[in-house]
Formats: C-alpha cells, structure tokens, sequence
C-alpha cells in the first residue's frame, strides 16, 4: 500500500511539474565547466532522443514522454527518472528511483540503480551483471469488467485510487494521439477551435450548455418519429466527434500558448499533441476529487463545444461574421475662404 501511495504521489508531481516545466522544453540542462562534462537541471525529453555518454553525469530529474533515453556505461544520473510510453537502456548509474508508465526498460551489463524501479504496464529487461540496491514493483492495471459497474455517477465510483489514475493517464495519452492526427489532417480547424475559444470563452461556454440542454429533446422528437431513428443515431455520433474535437481545440489553444512562452513554432500536431496530452493529464488528476472534481473538465468541455458550434467544426473563424468597426475619417481643419481675384485687385488699386 505505501508503494501505491507512493507512485500515485510521484505521478500527480509529475502531471504538475509538466504543466511548468513545459516552456522549456526547448532548453537543454546547463553544463558545468568540468571535465568530463556535468549537466545541472532537470531534462524532459518529449518524443525525442536523449543520450548521456560515457563520463557525463546529470545533477536533476529525467522524464521521458513518447522518447527514447541511452545511458551508457560510465554515465551517471543523480535523480529520479520517469518513463512514460518511451524506452530507456541504462548502462550507466542511477542515483535515483525508476518509474515507468508503459514503455520498456533496459538494465544493461554493469547498470547500476541505487533506487527503487515501479513499473506499471512496463516491461523491464534486466540483465544478469545489472545491480539494483532496491525493490523492483512491477504492476498490470486491472482489465477486468466485472468488477465495477458500467455506469456510475462521479462520487459513486468505487475504484482503486491508483488504477483510476492510471486509467486517466492511458485515456490522456489515446486522446493526445488522436489530437496528433488530427493536427495533421484539420490544421486550419483545429486552429479556428482555438482562437474561439480565445476570443469569444464566455459565448462558447454557454453555447456549448444551449447544445447539452437542448440535445436530450431533439433526440426524443427524433425518436418518437420512428423514421428519424437513423438520423438520431448519426447525431449521438456526430455530437460525441464533437466533443472530442472541442476538447482537442481546447489542447491546441494549450500547445499554441506554450509554443509562443517557448519562442518556438510548432507544427498543429505538435501543438495539438502536446498541449491535449497535458490539459488531460490535469483534469484527469483532478477528477480524482470526491464529489466536485468532476465540475472542471465539464466546464472546459462545454467550452470546446460551444467553439465547435460557434466555428461550425472548425470550418469558419469566430470573428467571420462580425462587421469590422468603421475606419476613422481624418478631420481637416477649414481654412478661411480666399476672397475673389477681382475683389484682391481692387482692394490694391485703392491703396
């Protein structure tokens, strides 16, 4: 039980820390003048590969999401390591504890984990001349069905605090990769999502609970007429694409702010990846809280429904239809009026 307390803790710090330290995911630890080099800060390797050679040490946390790690032998990390839907081959030494969500662990000859290693639906290779001066938790969330009802309402559920953590990350990371391929495919959509949402969150948060209201009634007239059955099944289709393009409108507007925080450009997939994966990750920790963690996440998706709404999927901006203000019209100063030629001339023949 306290190492279920302890790897939910490590996992909530975590899903907070990404939210942070994302900005500077382009930056690199700072290097110390020595000799062989040593790396000071913590490193976050986001669908990408890192690699600390030999003699090279890190003085911080390493967290691996979607990446590939390489610690060779003679490298030495002083932190903990997180792994999530990545791999990681150490042959070096870990002064630290190992976590690991999905993915794959390589302890090669001579690896050296002065920790504990969590993994949780993780598979870990260890090699017979591998070393670890701690215990090893290996863990499979549960998969079977019969053990909670199908429908429960969200102060109802009775399940294992951790398995529920995990069964948010598992959705954050299903939903941040279909928000990769819609980024590719519906980059302009996905784009006009987000700036509804930036500009007009107030009139896309109450359109989007104009629709949930008014959705149950639709669906019965629908249903009562029999031959509309159909076209009541293409709407719960339609209106369930619509919330998850809302709520990956609601990712991109995050990857776009933090692309900008970042002095980056990243591409809509990018974007839209990255930035659904976090704000999932957040509500999801969130509704871990009895009762009322549930009230934020419905918010943010009335939100992003309310966009779909507004920009008719994507298809048009927020701001198309409105009439731009009128442009000033630059006031001339009137000058006096200019008397006749005539009467200039006769004036000068008086004088």
């Amino acid at each position: 039980m306290k190492i279920k307390k302890k790897l939910l803790f490590t996992l909530l710090a975590l899903a907070c820390c990404l939210l942070i330290t994302t900005p500077v995911l382009a930056q690199s630890p700072t290097p110390q003048p020595d000799n062989p080099p040593t790396y000071t800060g913590d490193k976050v390797v986001v669908g990408n590969t890192f690699r600390l050679q030999s003699g090279e040490s890190l003085l911080g946390n390493l967290v691996v999401i979607g990446g590939t790690a390489n610690i060779e032998a003679g490298a030495t990390i002083t932190g903990d390591v997180v792994l999530t839907g990545g791999t990681i081959t150490l042959s070096g030494k870990l002064d630290g504890n190992l976590v690991a969500i999905g993915g794959a662990i390589t302890l090669a000859d001579g690896a050296v984990v002065n920790g504990d290693i969590v993994t949780v639906g993780a598979s870990l290779k260890k090699s017979g001349s591998a070393t670890v001066n701690g215990q090893i938790t290996e863990q499979t969330p549960s998969m079977d069905l019969n053990d909670h009802p199908v429908w429960q309402f969200p102060w109802q559920s009775k399940q294992n605090l951790l398995a529920s953590f995990l069964t948010a990350t598992f959705e954050a990371f299903a939903m941040a990769a279909f928000a990769v391929v819609v980024g590719l495919i519906l980059p302009r959509q996905t784009h006009n999502l987000s700036a509804a949402i930036q500009e007009e969150p107030l009139i896309s948060g109450a359109v989007g609970l104009l629709a949930v209201i008014g959705s149950p009634i639709l669906l019965v007239i629908l249903v009562i007429t029999l031959i509309l059955i159909p076209v009541a099944v293409l709407y719960v289709i339609l209106f369930g694409l619509a919330l998850a393009f809302g709520w990956i409108g609601l990712g991109n507007f995050v990857g776009e702010k933090l692309s900008h925080a970042a002095k980056g450009n990243w591409a809509p997939a990018v974007s839209a990846g990255i930035g659904t994966l976090l704000i999932s990750m957040l509500i999801g920790a969130i509704n871990l809280i009895p009762c009322v963690g549930w009230i934020i996440g419905a918010i943010l998706s009335l939100v992003g429904l309310g966009a779909i709404v507004i920009t008719k999927f994507g298809s048009t901006s927020a701001s198309a239809g409105k009439t731009p203000p009128p442009a000033a019209v630059p006031q001339t100063t009137s000058l006096p009026p200019v008397p006749p030629a005539s009467q200039q001339s006769n004036g000068t023949d008086k004088e």
